[in-house]
């Protein structure tokens, strides 16, 4: 030890003390001077120890001066920096700031560690000591170490030492949003530690595609007996519950409603199914072009056959219960809580020719439309809709074919009716209820008293209705029925069928007399629905005048059409769409109702429509393309069976 340092046996507890205690040991930076030179040096005038009888001479005292006074201009100059350590002990001015510094960094990533504790099965009880334990020791040795450059390394080693190691592996038991070695994470706290001194910065434009949605996994189980809660935790110990769980995480950022892993002997490949279309699960992948770092969304690699296996073991243990003698499938339920909101999904294993697979079906919300106009109607013909809705009697006809919106649409319409004027009774199958639909009292048929479409109606007008709701017609009696009613009440029925001349087709062939169909019609309404473009990353190409010709459209020389992206952006998850909208033809008016007479066939009730004002789902189509709101390349996909067949 120096021999200007005095460390007397009962200062190193004392500070030992004050460090437990507080942390409090000020950054003793006095003057080289020792603490009784100093009181010895206090001017007369001053409290201090009573000075005592002279017992040297004027030679001494002179020498004394001299010795005292031999300091360098250096060290003087150093001292008054505050970077010189005091003869009392402690750090100087700048060493002590850094070595504070690193003792509030410590506190607290150590607070930080114990609230995982909390939340984290996985946490190891070896852990918090050795966070807490060789830091606080160091710490009171860097203090007193003479050399700052060596004392203040060694605190940051006993900090960043455990802490890195820990950090690491409880990263690889997490998902991407609650890991700490990332860019993200140190910049969106470093941005957190700004506000909360008052420095605000700006916000950047928001990627939702990082976003993702905070989640919760809990297994349904019809046995009661079932401790749910139980097997969650278990699950959640185990190394492959972390990346299911981020699966799913990616899936509902996507809007998926099905996933679908694919395993494999060389590995797993992850689908969704979005909008109606499956596609490659696709992630975001910083790539370098030139000296810029760009995101791309592309397909990731495929999880590897031990990831796969951790992954199924952690889901047999969250919901899925013992796999019955006999069956080559196993299934259960789960309920997923999203920004807290309840999310019901279900799972199946299942093996196929090529080998297993996982399919997780999730009851993503579905959207809701304020108007006619909201589903993608043109203004012309949500007028028509609204005019027949209005009317005492008559026949109104929803149609599409299935998987294409029949029900959204079908609901809206209902919803556009004058409900607090009308009395509407709804006949459905039990079996595939219609979600609740205010004021419009349901009745079902085929459940337990085994009632048929026809008992139920019959039910139904016991309570006089002025207007009946049917959203899937497939009944022959019902029908007939129902055709009869429509001369004196409103019928809204809901049909499958490829366009609306077809639905009439449909509706004679269930047994509607064609005399009556032809006096009671008043509209047939028929959808397909298309993906729109990603507004975010649609890329434009010019329409060239073979392609204006080939759709009909007026030669314009800033005509351009729309495309989506190969690799789509954060906004489309990847994909280059986002949501759907629907494309629709109108079918009804005298023509129509002149060729329901005369036996027309397709292709001259087409013509007859077109008489009445009819835009035929193509054309409709094309004009959206043309719009900006889909793409050629859509409408391909949407038409290809019709083209097919």
């Amino acid at each position: 030890m120096p021999p200007d340092r005095r460390c007397t046996s009962g200062r190193l507890p004392a500070v030992v003390v004050l460090l437990c205690l507080a942390g409090l040991a000020i950054p003793g930076a006095v003057s080289g001077r020792s603490v009784s030179a100093a009181e010895d040096a206090a001017p007369g005038g001053q409290k201090g120890p009573r000075p005592e009888a002279k017992t040297i001479d004027e030679g001494q005292q002179e020498k004394a001066a001299a010795d005292e006074d031999a300091k360098t201009a250096e060290e003087i100059e150093d001292e008054e920096k505050g970077f010189v350590r005091g003869s009392g002990g402690g750090l100087a001015i700048l060493p002590a700031a850094v070595w504070w510094l690193l003792v509030l960094l410590w506190a607290g990533t150590t607070n930080w560690a114990a609230a995982d504790r909390a939340k984290l099965p996985t946490f190891d009880h070896f852990w918090l000591p050795l966070l807490t334990g060789p830091f606080f020791a160091v710490a009171i040795l860097a203090w007193w170490i003479p050399w700052s450059f060596v004392a203040l390394p060694l605190l940051a080693i006993a900090w960043l030492g455990p802490l890195l190691p820990y950090a690491r592996l409880r990263d690889a038991k997490l998902g991407i949003d609650d890991r700490v070695l990332s860019l993200h994470h140190v910049a969106k706290s470093g941005a957190g530690m700004l506000r909360r001194v008052g420095i605000k910065l700006p916000e950047g434009e928001k990627k939702p595609g990082h976003a993702l949605p905070e989640l919760a996994l809990a297994g349904v189980f019809e046995d009661p007996s079932i401790d749910a809660k139980a097997l969650a935790a278990e699950a959640k110990a185990m190394p492959g519950f972390a990346p299911f769980r981020e699966l799913l995480q990616w899936a509902v950022a996507a809007r998926a409603r099905q996933v679908v892993l694919e395993i494999g002997d060389a590995g797993t490949k992850v689908r969704h199914r979005i909008d109606g279309v499956w596609q490659p699960a696709k992630r975001p992948v910083a790539v370098r072009e030139k000296l810029k770092r760009v995101e791309k969304w592309q397909e990731p690699a495929p999880i590897t056959p031990e990831a796969t296996t951790a992954i199924m073991e952690a889901v047999k243990t969250l919901c899925l219960p013992a796999k019955k003698s006999g069956k080559s499938s196993r299934s259960g339920k789960f309920n997923a809580t999203v920004d807290r909101k309840q999310l019901p999904g279900r799972i199946a294993l299942e093996s196929t020719p090529a080998g297993k697979r996982m399919v997780i079906e999730l009851d993503q919300p579905d959207q809701t439309f304020p108007t006619l106009a909201a589903l993608g109607m043109e203004d012309a013909v949500a007028a028509k809709v609204a005019r027949a809705l209005v009317l005492q009697n008559g026949l109104v006809v929803v149609s599409a074919p299935p998987g294409e919106g029949l029900t959204t649409t079908f609901t809206q319409v209902v919803l556009a009716t004058d409900r607090l004027l009308r009395d509407l009774v709804l006949i459905e199958d039990a079996a595939s209820p219609l979600k609740e639909i205010q004021l419009v009292k349901p009745f079902r048929h085929g459940g337990d008293d085994a009632a048929t479409p026809l008992a139920a109606l019959e039910k139904a007008m016991l309570a006089y209705p002025t207007g009946i709701v049917v959203p899937d017609l497939r009944d022959g009696e019902l029908a007939v029925d129902l055709v009869q009613r429509a001369a004196q009440i409103l019928v809204i029925v809901g049909l499958r069928a490829n366009d609306s001349i077809d639905a009439i087709e449909r509706l004679i062939a269930l047994g509607m007399p064609r005399e009556s169909l032809a006096g009671v019609l008043q509209l047939s309404l028929s959808q397909r629905l298309v993906r729109k473009l990603c507004p975010n990353c649609a890329q434009d190409f010019p329409a060239t005048p073979e392609l204006l010709a080939k759709f009909h459209r007026p030669a314009e020389p800033a005509a351009a059409l729309k495309r989506a992206a190969a690799e789509g952006c954060a906004a489309c998850s990847g994909h280059g769409f986002v949501g759907r909208t629907a494309a629709f033809e109108l079918a009804g008016g005298p023509t129509v109702s002149k060729g329901i007479l005369v036996k027309a066939d397709a292709k001259m009730m087409q013509k007859a429509a077109a008489k009445d004002g009819m835009v035929r789902i193509k054309d409709a189509g094309v004009a959206m393309a043309f719009a900006g709101t889909t793409s050629l390349e859509e409408l391909q996909r949407v038409f290809k069976k019709e083209t097919q067949g």
